[in-house]
């Protein structure tokens, strides 16, 4: 009998850590299907066909004689009853678990609605109510009320955040931890359904076949339950009070002197409205999930709800090409067959896998290692100018350039060492080194470290063939090592429709409608379905027990997401490179920019323009340019990379705000102005908070309450040095004084990473808010430097001008440059060091005749700047010019002659 795996793993739980019991070694899995057992994809990549037989995974040997068993009809998706729920709770007064104050349920079915509130016997874990209990009362509460005419077969359980409320239930770990999944912090289903005992606790695992119970009335019945969090399903991850208002169902307000903190009072007080606030909740999750269906099922065409928005692009892309079941070629991959005998089966079974076609895999590794992310940095930091400040954005920038994407000839694909076979509209992939001319502003070349892209001078990295035509024509010195060029396969674009479609979907729909935002939400979730789990990332396996490493998406494919993220990064580094030198770039983040530079005074010309301004109106002919104007802004303050604030507002802009990480209060009105005069005020040392929420692995293994992990962590508000700062003056904000930097490139990403260690450090007690905090820094970082000569021995945390000071007095010691002990004894000399800020011995002074001369070790720097205008006052004769780096002389003199 053969079988498709698909079937096997969708519906009976049985994967390939299952079948490793029928002797399928690692080894094996992995010449066979090219990936570790937990690289597992996911369940829509795999082949469908017709479901013929019942799970297998826990199902005990047939005997000869047995009837063969009949396949359970499952009730249609759509016609299925919706059960959300919700709960009320606060934490206890000791803070290891939380007091639940009630259980919300709505069920809805064919537009009419049921609603319960249930009680626990008391707020202390031994009085929560199990789960199975709570869903009879609910059900039977639903007949009564005419929702449901018949006990459900099949139904959908979904919240609003799933693991919040679900595990808030008696026993939750024990009925449910090996049934639901981790999914993005919350829960999905593990597999499509699983049985549920309505009459007692289920102490059965998921290999167990359900049990048929009786109700109160002892009539048997079985609940077949998927899981949903409907935040999965929310445009951006939208609270709940969002989305009721997109539904026009608005959340209770709680009345004062209440809050969500202050529940149980507010029970106790006004149980009535209590139960208003908690049912209004659990409607809007209900509604929620029941727009989300019509959308699937008449707008999209779908046959059951994908459990994220992401897998809602996949099923809705797939839909919409002509050959629905032979798309994954449009990916590079192919159909492979084994054949596997488990232990508990009489005969063989034949699987079937889609895995990757060798000649992609051939440079699955290097096209990965060309993959990036977006372009994010901030070019200066502090304050800026009052200006007109302009937030511009590249329109639809990722799904424009999926329209680029077409089928791979991977068998075709040739190395070159010409950089202009890399150039144009191809999938091209290429190791170089690289050198841009000193004067560049915003070099294109990405370069990757510990803290994100950093962008230098020069390099050695892996990109795409856009990112090199940008750096080409910048003036860029590009050295070849090793290059491939994939060519396409033809000239049929892979997203267009399914793009043109949603684009026409999206304008058909009111604007800031919740159909009109799920679907600009699920054509954006597309593209980055083409990066998933490229690079390792981890999450917690609830079912296994420990942390798994996320699976590649049905269409990961790492070829097309180099092509993606390089062209985006091209585009916006070419739109940089193309702002007149007399105008400020505050920052640029993925697909737009801050600046003062006018729309007119942008280049958008160029060859990349061009290519996207083509991908961009296969979408949509009459969408416009490929710039458009966001928000305003008179001052603006840039603190980091995503960190940016509006210190004066633009009449008609909503304000730039950007908060870099910091968690402000959704009480703050103007968050805004909280957060410029957060920056101002800030001082080394200063903690905000850092609280989180229990975190899945913990609240699995330790059977914990989800609760607030109260912390505190320093604030960091410094420049995060992706540039190296230069030029400081002081700026007025709001009545009050700080400093402000340009910058400029690192020259290479060793530079970045030396300065990025110590000013780590320096941070630690130092905030940069004034001039004389620059010149501390600049003095800390010319220091390091100086560690590395090997003539000086530095003392710890010496500065630069008492380093001057240091070897003046060998000079002295030695009658050298000028100087004589003629001209001061060294009593005296030691008063005047110490009058002027350098305490020091006689014996000091004495003693430095022991000591070697070193010539050139001083850097130039405010302090030794102002020692040596010191020293040539007093001793007009000395050659002080002797002390300082060659390099820095001129420096010096300039400043001598100046004062």
């Amino acid at each position: 009998m053969s079988e498709s795996f698909d079937w096997l793993e969708q519906d009976s739980g049985l994967t390939m850590d299952n079948l490793a019991t029928s002797g399928w070694t690692e080894e094996e899995h992995v010449s066979t299907w090219g990936v570790p057992r937990h690289a597992d994809v996911e369940p829509s990549s795999f082949e469908s066909v017709e479901r013929k037989a019942k799970p297998l995974v826990g199902r005990k040997p047939k005997k000869k004689k047995e009837a063969k068993r009949k396949r359970r009809e499952a009730t249609p998706f759509f016609e299925r009853p919706v059960i959300a729920i919700d709960t009320e709770y606060v934490e206890s007064k000791c803070g290891t678990y939380n007091r639940i104050l009630s259980y919300q349920f709505a069920i809805l079915f064919r537009g009419k609605i049921s609603t319960i509130i249930l009680f626990p016997e008391s707020t202390k874990k031994s009085g929560r109510l199990a789960l199975d209990k709570c869903l009879v009362q609910a059900i039977e509460k639903a007949m009564d009320d005419e929702v449901l005419s018949t006990w459900p077969t099949d139904i959908i359980l979904c919240a609003h955040w799933l693991s919040a409320d679900l595990f808030n239930f008696s026993k939750a770990f024990d009925q449910l931890k090996t049934h639901v999944n981790g999914l993005r912090k919350t829960v999905a289903s593990l597999d499509d359904v699983y049985g549920l005992d309505l009459d007692k606790v289920i102490s059965r695992r998921i290999d167990k076949e359900p049990l048929n119970v009786h109700d109160k009335s002892r009539n048997r019945h079985t609940l077949y339950i998927t899981f949903y969090d409907t935040m999965l399903l929310a445009p951006n991850g939208q609270s709940l009070a969002s989305v009721g208002e997109l539904l026009e169902v608005p959340k209770v307000e709680i009345p004062e002197p209440y809050s969500i903190s202050r529940m149980d009072e507010f029970l106790e007080a006004e149980p009535g409205k209590f139960a208003e606030y908690s049912l209004t909740d659990v409607i809007i999750t209900a509604r929620h999930f029941e727009r989300v269906s019509s959308f699937c099922q008449h707008t999209l065409g779908l046959k059951s709800v994908p459990f994220t928005i992401g897998g809602i692009a996949v099923k809705a892309f797939v839909n919409s090409l002509d050959d629905k079941r032979g798309y994954r070629g449009l990916f590079g991959f192919e159909k492979v067959t084994k054949e596997v005998w488990p232990s508990d089966r009489s005969k063989p079974l034949t699987l079937t896998r889609d895995v990757p076609v060798t000649a992609r895999m051939t440079l699955e590794h290097f096209s990965t290692t060309c993959y990036h992310g977006g372009r994010n940095e901030s070019f200066i930091a502090g304050p800026s100018s009052i200006d007109t400040w302009c937030d511009y954005d590249v329109p639809s920038c990722y799904s424009a350039i999926t329209l680029g994407l077409r089928e791979l000839a991977y068998d075709q694909m040739y190395m070159t060492k010409d950089l202009h076979d890399l150039f144009g509209d191809k999938c091209a992939l290429a190791w170089v080194e690289f050198k841009f001319p000193e004067n560049t502003r915003f070099p294109s070349l990405a370069v990757r470290s510990e803290y994100g892209l950093i962008f230098p001078l020069s390099g050695e990295t892996h990109c795409t063939g856009h990112e090199l035509e940008v750096a080409y024509n910048q003036g860029a010195k590009i050295t070849i090592k090793q290059a491939f060029v994939v060519p396409w396969k033809n000239d049929v674009r892979i997203f267009e429709d399914f793009m043109k479609w949603g684009r026409e979907r999206r304008k058909s729909f009111v604007k800031g409608s919740f159909d009109e935002k799920m679907t600009k939400e699920m054509l954006n979730s597309c593209y980055g379905k083409l990066a998933q789990s490229l690079r390792p990332k981890r999450s917690f396996d609830i079912q296994a027990g420990y942390s798994t490493q996320l699976p590649p998406s049905t269409l990961t494919n790492p070829f097309f997401a180099a092509y993606t993220t390089g062209l985006a990064r091209a585009l916006l580094s070419f739109l940089l490179h193309s702002i007149p030198d007399d105008k400020v770039v505050v920052s640029v983040t993925t697909d737009g920019f801050l600046t003062n530079a006018k729309l007119d005074e942008i280049d958008l010309s160029g060859p990349i323009c061009q290519r996207f301004r083509d991908l961009y109106h296969r979408i949509d002919p009459n969408g416009g340019e490929i710039l458009e104007l966001k928000h305003k802004a008179k001052q603006l303050i840039g603190a980091k990379t995503r960190a940016q604030y509006t210190v004066i507002e633009s009449e008609g802009y909503e304000p730039v705000l950007a908060k870099g990480g910091v968690k402000v209060d959704p009480m703050v009105a103007d968050q805004s102005a909280y957060m410029v005069d957060m920056y101002l005020s800030r001082k080394a040392g200063d903690k905000v908070d850092g609280s989180y929420l229990t975190p899945n692995r913990v609240r699995f293994l330790e059977h914990k309450d989800l609760m607030l992990e109260k912390r505190s962590i320093f604030l960091n508000m410094e420049y995060d040095q992706k540039h190296q700062l230069v030029n400081p003056t002081m700026i007025d904000v709001k009545g009050r004084q700080h400093i402000a930097l340009e910058t400029k490139p690192h020259k290479s990403l060793d530079d970045m990473l030396f300065t990025r260690l110590r000013f780590d450090r320096w941070r630690k007690t130092h905030c940069l808010k004034t001039l004389e905090d620059w010149y501390g820094w600049q003095d800390r970082l010319v220091m390091a430097e100086t560690a590395s000569n090997k003539d000086v021995r530095l003392k710890a945390d010496e500065t630069s001008d008492s380093l001057m000071a240091r070897l003046f007095l060998r000079f002295y010691a030695h009658e050298k440059g000028g100087i004589s002990k003629k001209d001061i004894t060294a009593k005296a000399l030691a008063e005047w060091l110490t009058d002027n800020g350098y305490p020091t011995k006689a014996t000091t002074v004495r003693s430095a005749k022991q000591a070697k001369l070193i010539e050139g070790a001083v850097p130039t720097t405010e302090q030794t700047i102002n020692l040596a205008q010191l020293i040539v006052s007093k001793f007009p004769d000395f050659e002080v010019e002797i002390l300082f780096n060659p390099d820095s002389r001129s420096a010096l003199r300039e400043a001598l002659n100046a004062s």
